[in-house]
């Protein structure tokens, strides 16, 4: 089901979508987004291309002033870029389930190293380890790395949720609320068939009243 992150999203409405019965796991960006409404049986992996785009920033602030803050970010940056890189190479087929382990906990150690260490000299480069840091002790980091056939981006979803977006330019967006809701009802239905493999159109005919 597509679900967009933001903040006006209630508990009630959290749980209709991810109640007890969700065994998944929600694959999003930010640092807390969700934290404080998610069900707690809720497993979760924060997107690594959203991480490694804030390192960067942080990095490239850094930049600007004296010193080496800034290859904190970078190294960062780069534990999470070998990441997607491992699992991608496990998905083509170039590397086994146990060379996948072996290295995913290379990558775990360099990871924290680089969290577990003494707080840092800048505001920006202390907000960034503290904040990957209290995701990774939540296991919401590198989780992907004990299960290859959870994605460590959410690169697959914002790619469904494009055509929603060119739909909402090419038509000037639906005209009330009840419009926009059926809309979103209907699409959602429509992309998870097709993550299962079915035909949408069966899908949405057997939903009749």
């Amino acid at each position: 089901m597509l679900f967009t992150a933001n903040h006006q999203h209630t508990n009630i409405e959290l749980r209709k979508v991810l109640g007890d019965a969700f065994q998944g796991v929600l694959v999003y960006d930010r640092f807390k987004v969700y934290d404080s409404k998610m069900p707690n049986q809720v497993r979760q992996q924060k997107c690594l291309a959203h991480l490694i785009r804030n390192a960067d920033e942080v990095a490239a602030g850094e930049q600007q002033r004296p010193g080496r803050g800034h290859e904190y970010g970078f190294r960062l940056a780069q534990v999470f870029r070998d990441g997607i890189k491992l699992h991608r190479r496990y998905a083509e087929g170039w590397c086994t389930r146990e060379e996948y382990r072996q290295q995913g906990e290379g990558l775990t150690l360099r990871l924290e190293k680089l969290l577990r260490r003494a707080p840092l000299k800048t505001k920006a480069n202390e907000r960034l380890r503290f904040g990957i840091l209290e995701q990774h002790l939540r296991g919401r980091v590198l989780l992907f790395l004990s299960d290859p056939d959870i994605p460590p981006t959410n690169n697959a979803a914002e790619r469904s949720l494009r055509t929603v977006v060119m739909a909402r330019k090419v038509s000037q967006c639906s005209k009330n609320a009840r419009g926009a809701a059926t809309y979103m009802r209907i699409k959602s239905t429509v992309e998870t068939a097709r993550l299962r493999g079915q035909d949408p159109v069966d899908v949405l005919m057997s939903l009749r009243c």
